[in-house]
C-alpha cells in the first residue's frame, strides 16, 4: 500500500468518532486512547489509526456514514497539529 500517507498524532491524548443512527437517533462513540499514527489513502472511504499498544483501528472517513471526530491534545500542545 504505497499510496498510504502517515501522520504522527502521538501528541493526542485520545481520539473519538461519533455516529448518529438516522433511524433511531442513537449515538455511538468509539474512543481510541493514546493514538500514535494516522494513515490516509487518497479517495479512500476509511482511514486507519495505530495506537501505542500496536492495535490498528479502521474507521470510516469523517463525513462518511454520518461520522464526526474529536480529539484532545494536552495543554502544552497546539489544538490542531500533524
Amino acid at each position: 500500500m504505497s499510496d498510504l500517507s502517515s501522520y504522527d498524532i502521538s501528541h493526542e491524548l485520545w481520539r473519538e468518532y461519533e455516529w448518529i443512527d438516522p433511524d433511531t437517533d442513537n449515538i455511538r462513540v468509539y474512543r481510541i486512547p493514546n493514538p500514535k499514527t494516522l494513515y490516509l489513502r487518497p479517495g479512500g472511504s476509511t482511514h486507519r489509526v495505530l495506537d501505542t499498544d500496536g492495535v490498528a483501528h479502521c474507521i470510516p472517513s469523517v463525513g462518511r456514514f454520518g461520522c464526526v471526530m474529536r480529539w484532545k491534545n494536552p495543554p502544552e500542545c497546539e489544538p490542531v497539529k500533524f
